[in-house]
């Protein structure tokens, strides 16, 4: 059985996206897109790895972006 994964949104300090986006990885993060301007990374990471996302250094915070599916009309 696999565990399970969300998406993810990682917000992190100013000027420090470089260092921690190697980090993000180590801990678990899947990345997919990097806005650097906003200091923003997404991607996919097992929920169990999300307190590993939070506690790398830079991190101001990790939001799981939830799915909405609405039934076809």
């Amino acid at each position: 059985m696999t565990a399970p994964v969300d998406q993810v949104m990682v917000s992190v300090a100013e000027d420090t996206l470089p260092r921690v986006l190697d980090d993000l990885r180590e801990a678990g993060l899947v990345v997919d897109t990097v806005l650097e301007a906003l200091g923003v990374v997404t991607g996919t990471a097992e929920v169990r790895a999300i307190p590993a996302l939070q506690a790398v250094p830079g991190v101001l915070d990790v939001e799981r972006q939830w799915r909405v599916q609405l039934p076809p009309y």
